[in-house]
């Protein structure tokens, strides 16, 4: 990339691979985090299934190939995300350099030029303090989500399982 430094805007919602990306670059740059702290997945797995001319790894272009008698699958963790410098403790999340929660009362656009986040990266990128000083009226704080309502969330299930006889 060529770059010195870099600004990546989080919020509580902000996992795996974006996390993956602050982590495997902050040896190599100045990476400036935005925002709140991120989820805190730092762990890889690989989804197994019974296909044995797939070495049993799941590739949706084969479903078919997965043996009817067998639609269980396992998704075991192998490892965790390491940097060059060898971090990979970020299981409770990645701590913000800036830190400013999203603001019920100020939602944006994507994109847009007063949209919190942005707006403070840019005022921290560009030495303005025009909006700095801007205050969070209503922080949002995950109470719940539609994915804790899922019995088996995170999960890797079949729900129509074939009965053996």
């Amino acid at each position: 990339l060529e770059l010195n430094k870099v600004y990546i805007l989080t919020t509580t919602g902000t996992a795996s691979a974006s996390e993956l990306v602050i982590n495997g670059l902050a040896p190599y740059m100045d990476v400036v985090q935005v925002g709140d702290k991120t989820r805190g997945k730092n762990e890889f797995s690989v989804t197994m299934v019974d296909d044995r001319e797939n070495n049993y790894l799941y590739s949706p272009e084969r479903v078919s190939k997965i043996s009817s008698k067998n639609r269980w699958a396992l998704q075991p963790l192998l490892g965790r995300n390491e940097n060059a410098d060898g971090f990979s403790d970020y299981t409770t999340g990645l701590i913000p350099d800036i830190e400013l929660k999203e603001d019920l009362a100020n939602l944006s656009l994507l994109g847009d030029l007063n949209e919190p986040l942005l707006a403070r990266a840019l005022d921290q990128i560009t030495g303005s303090s025009a909006k700095a000083g801007f205050a969070v009226k209503i922080p949002i704080e995950t109470v719940t989500d539609s994915k804790m309502f899922t019995p088996l969330k995170d999960n890797m299930y079949v729900t129509d399982v074939p009965v053996l006889q």
